[in-house]
This record gives C-alpha cells, structure tokens and sequence, in this order.
C-alpha cells in the first residue's frame, strides 16, 4: 500500500452497518475497481462496507466494497486495500475518473486527478 500524503486524500464516510452510525475515512488511491482507505478505525479484513464520498464534483454514495488487506501504521491509523464489489458502481467511477481528466486537460486544474498516475502506473504494470 501507498505511503498517503494529505494533498491527495478524499474525504469518505464509512458504513459497516445499518445499525451504527457512520465511521469516517480518506481515500488515498482511487480507480473503478479498488481503492486504498485510510481510517483510524479498525476493521477486519473481507469486511464489506460502503463508502459515500464526492469525486470531481459529483457525489458518491454506497458505493460497496471488501477490504482485501488491511495494516495499521505507527500513527495508530490503518490502511485499508478495497476492491469494489458491484460493476454497475464501477462503471459510474470510470466515468466520473474519465470526465475529470478530460476536465482537468481542458483546465489545468486537477484536484483529486493526482490519484490517477499511480492507478496509470499500476494498469501498465499489469
């Protein structure tokens, strides 16, 4: 997993539960299949959740994932490793990834887009 730097985190709100409230969270690596999580909350690995968050202006939410591998840090927070569960939910992020580099070509401005290089990289090395 990443080393997460505080320029490039998503805020995400986490729900492992109907009956809990929400838990909180930052995305630090994002593509339409899996994701990196950082939470000071601890959760198991194969643990389902699903996230709420905004990306590119739009809003997110529900969208279902499995932690796939989880460590915790020195600091006391935990990284999580999620993979995406449903391919509908998948399909929107690649749009909205793909509406955000189209955007940020035309602007200049690419807020969240520098989470993008490494889903790149990681594609390539693939």
């Amino acid at each position: 997993m990443n080393r997460n730097k505080a320029d490039v985190l998503i805020p995400a709100e986490i729900k492992t539960s109907l009956d809990l409230p929400p838990l909180w969270g930052r995305l630090s690596f994002l593509s339409p299949e899996e994701a990196e999580l950082v939470s000071h909350f601890e959760l198991p690995e194969g643990k389902v959740l699903a996230l709420t968050f905004e990306l590119g202006g739009a809003a997110f939410e529900d969208i279902r994932a499995r932690i796939k591998k989880a460590l915790r840090d020195g600091d006391g927070y935990y990284a999580y490793s999620l993979v995406f569960l449903d391919p509908a939910q998948s399909e929107l992020l690649r749009s909205a990834i793909a509406e955000g580099v189209r955007a940020g070509a035309k602007t200049g401005k690419t807020g969240f887009l520098r989470l993008i290089p490494r889903f790149q990289a990681r594609k390539a090395a693939n």
